[in-house]
């Protein structure tokens, strides 16, 4: 285990980050919720390793503060003891309340994981720096909008049903609006942004995109999914780009015959974080019983 690990890179269960009061860890559980008797066995493992203060951040995940480099390793043992199985890989996170809001536009769960398995298919994990993240929103009460990331997705009610706003960089006021498409199109467009982002390198985001290569991705329209081929980069026959509006100019743009190209990366494991840190919406202090 990594005690040391740098500040702005994700601090999961197993790479825990140097903080002002000891190490940080950041739970993303699988299940996306917790049995109250995992939830009481986790909170219990926090008090008894670290400083009694567990955390719920603004995306959703469990932080669990005040641990050293030896109780972090308890830590992580007795999670795995409860049976809390964490997500690993490049985040990606939807609401809290996924699935559960009633005012949900569309329950964004399934479309996070064909996400997933489409990265993961991809093989750029390790290509992308550790804070890249990807937003699937289904609106409802408890939205994401305030919360940054590299690829951002958004539920929208169509006169011929739910379609997905892509953007990118930024939280849902700053990002960069790049399409609005069925399902398949808007995974296609996701993961190939982040392939784009992983051929400039770790320490690249989606704003490091250039003008070209925002166009390309507005302009293509989904023939095949890319996230089904073995290869990482997806063919003319794939993906296609045809005549439309630029949402750079505004203006008509022709095709542009430029396939993403190939790369090959492997998966490594890191759980939930994103573009910026945000300050958590709240936290629990089970060092001080409530009076």
């Amino acid at each position: 285990m990594n005690a040391f690990s740098r500040r702005g890179a994700c601090p999961a269960l197993s790479a825990p980050m140097q903080t002002g009061d000891g190490l940080l860890v950041r739970l993303n559980p699988v299940a996306g919720g917790l049995l109250p008797k995992s939830l009481i066995g986790l909170c219990e493992s926090a008090l008894r390793h670290g400083n009694g203060i567990m955390e719920v951040t603004a995306r959703g995940s469990l932080q669990i503060r005040g641990l050293t480099p030896a109780s972090a390793r308890l830590l992580a043992m007795e999670v795995d003891a409860l049976g809390i199985a964490v997500r690993t890989g490049v985040p990606v996170e939807t609401g809290p309340l996924a699935g559960l809001d009633q005012e949900e536009i569309a329950d964004p769960r399934p479309m996070a994981q064909r996400i997933r398995a489409a990265i993961e298919d991809a093989g750029v994990t390790q290509r992308l720096g550790p804070k890249v993240s990807v937003i699937v929103d289904g609106g409802g009460q408890l939205t994401m909008y305030a919360v940054t990331a590299d690829v951002r997705l958004v539920g929208v009610r169509a006169a011929d049903g739910i379609k997905w706003r892509v953007s990118l960089a930024g939280d849902a006021q700053g990002a960069t609006p790049l399409a609005m498409s069925e399902e398949d199109a808007a995974c296609d467009i996701a993961v190939a942004i982040l392939r784009m982002v992983a051929e400039k390198g770790r320490d690249a985001h989606a704003r490091d995109l250039t003008a070209r290569q925002l166009r390309s991705l507005a302009s293509w329209r989904s023939v095949a999914p890319p996230s089904v081929l073995p290869d990482i980069s997806p063919t003319w026959g794939e993906i296609a780009p045809s005549s439309r509006l630029s949402p750079i100019t505004r203006g008509p743009e022709p095709p542009l015959k430029l396939p993403i190209s190939p790369l090959v990366g492997e998966l490594s494991g890191r759980t939930a974080g994103g573009a910026t840190e945000r300050q958590p919406t709240g936290g629990l202090n089970l060092a001080t019983p409530a009076s």
